[in-house]
């Protein structure tokens, strides 16, 4: 039996909509970077929220289906847009350095290591380890020296890379560090998570939870929770220490035990009425978290993998499916990037489909075949 049987899904049906889709984006609109749509189409203005932070998950679904298909063309494709974003390896502005370089030059360098890969992860791990906060064992954020994130947890893999490839074992040390911090500061002890975390970066001297996308400063936004299961299950896979493991797996637990059979939550669990009922971002990085955490678990990690084809299967539902309505040109609908802003409020996301599509390739071994672009 195949994982799509297990999951009743037509994993490669979807991944083949998902690659047209991407494949129009490109044609159409070569070398810009969307983040959001409007009306189901792809918003290319500066990002009015953040410092630009969504290029590497465009450019690792053109990996993926690179690595897929064995198609020149993508192969071609993806080599453009990793080096679209090369400069930003020495980015200083942002705390989205592992977004930007795990799914792009990360994925390049799994398929392909060179001396050029390798050079490129190592300073993009170090200009991301250069936020960090010795008094308070912290990465900030680029909102505020005392600020950090939950979303950080995505970022320490590409500082354990850049340890792993340089032999630096500070750097290896400042993403565990990290990570503690992140692990006693921000998930609390039901294992909900708070958005930002607050210190005196003089002092280091924790002060106080806030959130910029979830209800409230004490509530669990979903997206920012779905970070923590992915990001604690990175921080494992890079150091075997198990309490990343135990944190990884109890913030799971409590995805599944707040959403239970509905598989794709709000934008906020504590949120008494929620402005839409989904949030599919979230349920699609939270697929693509429970994969890998399934993985790391072995024989222990089925009802993880269970529920991310769950996940996944929903969806995969006509429902979510953007890339089957004509005209709408992202792959996942009623996705939202920051609903307090109202930009990109139910709508597609970059991260969105690129988890999503993650989460399938995961799920479904690759094809060797080249496959039709268009």
């Amino acid at each position: 039996m195949t994982p799509d049987d297990e999951c009743e899904l037509d994993a490669e049906r979807v991944l083949a909509a998902a690659q047209q889709q991407v494949w129009n984006l490109i044609t159409r609109h070569p070398a810009q970077i969307p983040t959001y749509t409007e009306g189901g189409h792809w918003h290319f203005d500066a990002d009015s929220w953040a410092p630009t932070w969504t290029a590497g998950f465009l450019t690792g679904m053109i990996w993926i289906f690179a690595e897929r298909t064995g198609s020149p063309q993508w192969r071609e494709q993806a080599e453009k847009y990793s080096r679209i974003l090369e400069p930003r390896k020495l980015d200083q502005g942002t705390h989205d350095i592992g977004f930007l370089f795990t799914p792009s030059w990360g994925r390049w360098n799994a398929i392909d290591p060179s001396d050029e890969t390798r050079s490129v992860l190592i300073q993009a791990g170090r200009t991301m380890a250069g936020r960090f906060n010795d008094a308070g064992k912290y990465l900030r954020t680029w909102v505020d020296a005392g600020s950090t994130f939950i979303d950080v947890m995505m970022n320490v893999g590409i500082i354990y890379e850049a340890a792993a490839l340089s032999g630096d074992q500070r750097l290896a040390d400042i993403a565990t560090a990290h990570s503690l911090t992140s692990r006693r500061y921000l998930v609390r002890g039901d294992s909900s998570t708070a958005h930002e975390g607050w210190f005196d970066p003089e002092t280091g001297q924790f002060l106080r939870t806030a959130t910029h996308q979830g209800y409230r400063s004490d509530s669990s936004w979903v997206r920012g929770h779905a970070w923590a299961i992915y990001g604690f299950g990175t921080a494992y896979r890079w150091t075997n220490d198990e309490r990343f493991l135990d944190t990884a797996r109890r913030c799971a637990d409590l995805y599944i035990e707040e959403v239970g059979r509905r598989y794709v939550g709000p934008n906020d669990w504590q949120d008494p009425s929620p402005e839409f009922p989904y949030e599919a971002s979230g349920a699609s990085i939270t697929a693509s978290a429970m994969l890998q955490l399934s993985e790391l678990l072995g024989a222990d990690g089925a009802r993880y993998r269970e529920y991310a084809c769950g996940i996944l299967a929903r969806l995969s539902e006509p429902e979510f499916l953007g890339a089957a309505e004509s005209g709408w040109e992202g792959i996942l609908k009623h996705s939202t990037y920051h609903r307090k802003n109202g930009i990109g409020v139910d709508e597609s996301v970059m991260w969105g489909d690129y988890y999503f599509v993650e989460a399938l390739h995961r799920l479904s071994p690759p094809r060797t075949e080249t496959a039709a672009v268009s």
